[in-house]
């Protein structure tokens, strides 16, 4: 029934998705051919294509920021109208439990989250702006290399460094699309209020939630610093603490995603209050 759950969500999506990934991709397509003809002709034809490229890259840029903000906006209202408000009155009626209705909406988020991150860096690629920019390949690969080199100077290895960013990303984006869900379950189950009251109670509680949780962070990071009595001045030590730090971040972000998890799940449970 999960996957029937998720499959109804990516289809439901989709339609929008689609689309606004398919549209940055033929921005980076016609980016790419715009700066092919500029390296290749000259004269008037070079002029154009660079004005061209330079609008294409300003169409790219807004684009991406364009679907990043309604792939954020269609997430947190399919959460909201399916589980929280008319619609949960068939979506709960369904053979299905509470904890699948919202992982169901959880593994959607995440998949069009990370879509449009690979899309994303994709067609930055494709568009050639790090080329028009000096950066290619052959930059990337001296940088990953000095970087790997620099790291095992001081008896730590680079890739680790790189796995726990890539890790991090994936549990802070987990982390955060729960706390968003954890924010609208608070609003919508408080027993007054009413439409965008509730959202604005949500939207309260998100902000409180961030606070407090950003607090904490720098206060763990920083008792563990005490604690260890850690010397900034010492190269090496900032190596080494900078490897800690980030398995820190991976646990406290997964601790948070937990407590978000378990928060929204019980009130879907106890004290659902459907609009």
């Amino acid at each position: 029934m999960l996957g029937k759950l998720i499959k109804y969500d990516l289809n439901a999506c989709s339609r929008i998705i689609i689309p606004l990934n398919a549209f940055i991709v033929l921005c980076a397509l016609f980016s790419r051919l715009m700066l092919f003809i500029y390296d290749i002709s000259d004269g008037t034809f070079k002029s154009i294509s660079r004005i061209l490229f330079t609008l294409l890259i300003f169409i790219l840029i807004l684009s991406i920021i364009a679907t990043c903000v309604i792939t954020l906006v269609m997430v947190v209202l399919r959460y909201r109208n399916n589980l929280l408000r008319d619609e949960g009155y068939l979506m709960h009626t369904l053979p299905v439990s509470p904890v699948k209705l919202y992982y169901s909406k959880m593994v959607t988020a995440m998949l069009f989250f990370i879509t449009d991150v690979v899309v994303i860096i994709f067609s930055i690629i494709l568009s050639g702006l790090p080329k028009h920019s000096g950066i290619g390949w052959a930059e990337v690969k001296s940088a990953m290399t000095t970087f790997n080199y620099g790291a095992l100077k001081y008896g730590v290895n680079g890739n680790f460094y790189i796995i726990c960013i890539l890790i991090l990303f994936l549990v802070a984006l987990y982390s955060s699309v729960a706390q968003l869900f954890a924010s609208l379950n608070i609003g919508y189950s408080l027993p007054f209020g009413k439409g965008a009251s509730k959202d604005l109670i949500s939207i309260i509680a998100y902000i409180i939630t961030y606070i407090v949780s950003q607090i904490i962070i720098v206060i763990l990071f920083i008792t563990a610093a005490l604690l260890a009595d850690f010397n900034f001045a010492d190269e090496t030590a900032v190596m080494g603490y900078t490897s800690v730090m980030l398995c820190m971040a991976i646990a406290i972000m997964a601790v948070f995603a937990a407590i978000y998890n378990s928060v929204s799940i019980i009130l879907m449970q106890k004290k659902l209050n459907l609009e």
